[in-house]
């Protein structure tokens, strides 16, 4: 994935003008949303994390990093707010699958319970020597985590996790078996189904809006 970080005092408000989805969550939140243009097509489909009061961490797609940096630059005006790629500071491991909750619990010490780390949440945790976050959600569907992961410990974890996964049936996933999950699970993915010209009336993704926040970009063409 490509990640930027956006932060400053005026980081919510500019969130919400972009974002089709309530994005005033509490610290700790992960949400899916669309940036959308003045047609109500998306521009990109994002998950943001909110690290901070006044800070998100944004996950975008491989090859969108240059293009939704500068969709979100362009329309900050002159609000106070620094937008930063960190991609190459953080790799992504993602563990999916039904017993994907019992491997993370044999190599980290942390509450992993439903209570302490639920669905659409995220919370930094220990796996072997590293500190990782640990955001629940699956792209494929079903149960699983996104581990981001400082790069400089990726290998360690990903060997960490295949050494506890080994009896467990734990096999590492090709780009094309991703793929094939995640239409099975409808997940949408920008440059395939969704694009400026594809609403979100039109991709299915309605459950992804708030149309009750703030006007934001591509409201109007919504409710139209």
């Amino acid at each position: 994935f490509s990640k930027v970080v956006l932060q400053g005092r005026d980081s919510l408000d500019l969130r919400q003008q972009l974002c089709a989805n309530d994005m005033s969550g509490p610290v700790g939140a992960v949400t899916y949303t669309g940036m959308l243009n003045a047609r109500g097509g998306f521009e990109s489909d994002l998950t943001v994390m909110r690290t901070g009061e006044s800070e998100f961490f944004v996950v975008t797609g491989t090859a969108q990093a240059t293009r939704d940096a500068d969709w979100i630059r362009r329309n900050a005006g002159d609000r106070f707010v620094a937008l930063t790629d960190v991609t190459g500071a953080w790799s992504v491991l993602a563990l999916m699958g039904p017993r994907a909750m019992e491997i993370l619990a044999r190599v980290s010490p942390a509450d992993l319970s439903e209570a302490a780390l639920p669905r659409g949440r995220f919370r930094d945790i220990d796996i072997g020597y590293a500190r990782v976050r640990a955001a629940r959600m699956s792209y494929v569907g079903g149960p699983g985590l996104e581990l981001y992961v400082p790069v400089e410990f990726a290998a360690h974890v990903y060997d960490t996790l295949h050494e506890a996964g080994a009896g467990l049936g734990l096999v590492d996933a090709g780009y094309y078996t991703i793929d094939a999950l995640r239409i099975e699970a409808g997940r949408r993915a920008w440059g395939a189904e969704l694009g400026p010209d594809e609403t979100p009336l039109e991709a299915g993704l309605m459950h992804a809006v708030e149309l009750a926040t703030p006007a934001f970009l591509g409201r109007e063409a919504l409710l139209r």
